[in-house]
């Protein structure tokens, strides 16, 4: 009988806290005479959730008055037995009902509470406490999710326990990641357990289609309840020792050791409102699934150390390159003592014509620094603020840099590449410089291919500091060394069909004067710096008035219509009195190069209408020009691809052009075939191998690129050009090994690609006149004597004179 009545009077009991704490609860009344209303101990309420560990307060307070005094009402919710405000809210009445909301400590239950107002007498007014669970339980694969449903007239509150056990297991390089997806295909259910539910779908949530109105929400993680108060009533404050950011599909933080808060034991707390920032045209709600991960064992050094040791294998491509274009000088270590190459390093720094070098490591010593400071800043101030939009990072992928460097450690070792590159390029050219001087060669300059690999560098250190904050205006020193790297590249093209100083031999060669340094970096890297960084600024939210962008434009179509000139003088597409002064004539006998090789009919029509060919090229490429201009101010493109696509363009066409000719030497070892390959098959298939050697890498070399610009541009991650919110739904989950995305590995293929093009170029730009000579007199020998062997020269359409065209292809 005794068991029977106390399971009775705990029903009863059960009963009673359960008619206590239906929810919402609602106040309403008029400010009495006394100032003050207080309601009775029958209005009073209690939280208790059977053993809960957490529990929020959310109240909503209305006020209206007869007159607009600009008066105020406070509204009090405190503790019955210890009389102590557990929620404070300020209110001011007007004649239009105004509202306010405010949120308690998730740490309070147990306790009975009750409403007391303060204000004029007349105020009407009208509560409504709202209290709900907040736990995320966290299972044992460290995962924890939860489905809410916010809309414009509430927030939402989740909490989740880290312990002392957990903070252990994951260590200095772990970290806990707090995702919010936004999906319309669900409907709201707090019993549904959403880890369980595969039916859910990666979504924008209501208004998700392109022409429909989109919801953007803003979540917060914190551990102290005045920050939630602060966030929901201003969600764009700066709030220290918290995280935020804005969503619409998507969007995680990630606490770290680094990290500000720094990851620790205790409650945490997640807040998700609409931004009120937004003009909504319907009454919306957004589904929200909120997901607290735990990620553990998370060691970095193998990863980067991957990335370094596949970098290493760049170096057998300057070794390739040898092979291929210039197998009769493979001895290039077997004359060079350590104590030659270590003259030559002596050398570079005291003497000799580096200019390019020097002007390339002072531009970026300069430019470096100053990178770093922006950045610096700009990452500062996201960490002081807790405003994650600020930086454009893929959330996905982000892996913290321990408890040293709040930043995504795995964009910053992906740079590795262009380093390593640019380093191996350095060595490489320093053993074929003391090759030469080994050799007492007395016409050779490096300082073009010396600059690939300093280029290379500090487009790895540009890159690197541009990752440590990503954004439109950080953007530039991302892109300025793939400037300065396009630039050179076509700078040494040229240079390849240049008279240098006292260069006697080869002035028979060519048929234009060589680029000075400081006219490349006066009149090409510096306004192209100038240019980049302004558009930027006009790409960038905070923009630049009209009154400055108009000049800005108009400079800009002057410099370019001025390269354009330019670049059609250097065709020869000028008036003759423009051409230059004191060139050495050379010898045209028609059918017959300068080296006495008949030329095949195709090469011949080419020369004879080589003005005609250039011209309609040059206009072609004026038309792109025209065009992207058009559209960089119109900013349907980015300053920064606009000005970098029309030089990669111009890279191309010109090696391409001119790869021609080094190909062509190749073929002009075809004769009779028949006999050849009856009496001199060891020779004519090492002439083959030759030439589908010296296609292959290019091909390999323009595959490279173009499937790094896939990764660049189909897969990207970001788009800093987008609001926060719109580029986190671009964000794409790691690819290898959990730590590289696809935009690291746009800087691997990237950094190959360019490293097989620089040793294309460098081949091009035969910067050992005397090597050059060499080779050609050898090629030259070789080839009169197939033909005295084999018979007279077998013509093709596609076999160009070396020496003629590359004259003929001046650009």
């Amino acid at each position: 009988m005794r068991l029977f009545l106390a399971l009775m009077n705990g029903l009863l009991l059960i009963g009673y806290v359960w008619a206590e704490i239906q929810w919402p609860r609602e106040f309403d009344g008029t400010i009495e005479t006394t100032g003050t209303y207080t309601f009775d101990e029958g209005n009073s309420f209690n939280l208790d959730y059977y053993g809960q560990k957490s529990s929020v307060f959310h109240m909503v307070s209305k006020c209206t008055a007869d007159v607009d005094e600009g008066g105020y009402l406070s509204v009090f919710m405190y503790n019955t037995r210890t009389s102590q405000p557990i929620l404070f809210d300020e209110i001011e009445c007007t004649e239009e009902s105004s509202i306010s909301y405010t949120n308690s400590n998730p740490y309070v239950f147990n306790e009975i509470y009750n409403i007391r107002v303060i204000g004029k007498p007349g105020y009407r007014f009208e509560i409504k406490v709202f209290s709900n669970m907040t736990d995320i339980e966290i299972n044992d694969k460290g995962i924890g999710e939860t489905l809410i449903t916010v809309d414009r007239e509430s927030h939402v509150i989740r909490s989740f326990y880290v312990s002392d056990e957990q903070i252990n297991a994951i260590g200095t390089w772990s970290y806990v990641q707090v995702s919010a997806e936004s999906n319309d295909t669900f409907a709201y259910d707090p019993d549904k357990n959403v880890m369980m539910d595969n039916s859910w779908t990666h979504g924008c949530g209501p208004g998700g289609s392109d022409d429909g109105e989109r919801l953007v929400a803003k979540l917060i993680v914190t551990q102290t309840h005045e920050d939630l108060d602060n966030f929901f009533y201003n969600p764009d404050a700066a709030i220290e020792a918290s995280m935020r950011l804005s969503f619409s599909c998507f969007g995680m933080i990630t606490i770290s050791n680094a990290s500000l808060p720094a990851l620790k034991r205790g409650q945490w707390v997640v807040g998700v409102t609409l931004d009120p920032g937004q003009n909504y045209t319907m009454q919306l709600k957004k589904n929200v699934k909120i997901r607290v991960t735990i990620e553990t064992n998370h060691q970095y050094v193998e990863r980067i150390l991957i990335m370094l040791g596949v970098s290493l294998i760049g170096i057998v491509i300057p070794f390739i390159a040898r092979v291929i274009f210039d197998a009769g000088n493979m001895d290039i270590f077997k004359q060079v003592q350590f104590k030659t190459w270590l003259s030559t390093l002596k050398d570079w720094a005291w003497r000799g014509n580096k200019g390019m070098s020097y002007l390339v490591a002072l531009i970026a010593a300069l430019l470096i620094v100053s990178a770093f400071q922006v950045v610096h800043a700009r990452h500062y101030e996201m960490m002081r603020t807790g405003d994650r939009d600020l930086c454009y990072y893929n959330e996905k992928c982000y892996r913290p840099y321990g408890n040293h460097y709040d930043v995504s450690v795995n964009g910053l070792a992906s740079n590795l590449p262009f380093m390593v590159h640019g380093v191996l390029l350095i060595l490489y050219f320093s053993f074929a410089e003391s090759y030469c001087k080994a050799n007492g060669h007395e016409y050779y300059d490096y300082s073009l291919p010396y600059s690939f690999g300093f280029a290379f560098i500090c487009e790895g250190f540009g890159s690197l500091i541009y990752h440590i904050c990503p954004s439109q205006i950080i953007f530039q020193f991302d892109t300025l060394f793939m400037f300065v790297i396009s630039l050179i590249m076509i700078t040494a093209i040229y240079e390849g069909l240049a008279i240098r100083d006292k260069d006697v031999k080869y002035s028979r060669l060519a048929n234009q004067k060589t680029l000075r340094p400081t006219k490349v970096f006066a009149f090409f890297v510096g306004p192209v710096y100038f240019f980049n960084f302004i558009g930027n600024l006009c790409s960038a939210n905070q923009g630049l008035p009209t009154k400055v962008m108009i000049p800005f434009y108009v400079l800009f179509g002057l410099w370019w219509a001025g390269i354009l000139c330019w670049l059609g003088y250097k065709h020869g597409l000028g008036p003759k009195c423009l051409d230059p002064k004191n060139l050495p004539e050379v010898e045209d006998k028609p059918g017959v190069d300068v080296d006495g090789v008949t030329r095949a009919d195709f090469v011949e029509w080419m020369i004879k209408h080589n003005k005609v060919l250039k011209a309609v090229f040059f206009t072609l490429y004026c038309f792109v020009v025209i065009v992207g201009f058009v559209f960089a101010v119109l900013q349907k493109v980015a300053f920064s691809m606009f000005i970098l696509g029309v030089l990669i363009i111009a890279l191309v066409v010109m090696e391409v052009v001119h790869f021609m000719p080094v190909a062509s030497l190749v073929v002009r070892h075809f004769h009779n075939l028949k006999v050849q390959v009856a009496k001199n098959c060891g020779t004519l298939s090492k002439h083959v191998l030759v030439l589908i050697g010296m296609i292959m890498f290019l091909l390999i070399g323009c595959v490279v690129i173009v499937v790094s610009l896939v990764f660049f541009v189909v897969f990207t991650t970001t788009d800093k050009s987008l609001d926060p919110w719109l580029s986190r739904e671009s964000n794409n989950p790691c690819l290898l090994d959990s730590f590289y995305d696809s935009h690291d590995f746009w800087h691997l293929f990237a950094s190959f690609g360019l490293m097989i093009m620089a040793m294309v170029v460098t081949t091009i730009s035969k910067p050992c006149r005397d090597c050059y000579l060499v080779y050609m007199e050898r090629t030259k020998e070789e080839i009169s004597s197939d033909r005295a062997t084999f018979g007279s020269v077998r013509t093709r359409p596609t076999s160009v004179s070396a020496n003629q065209a590359v004259t003929a292809t001046d650009m």
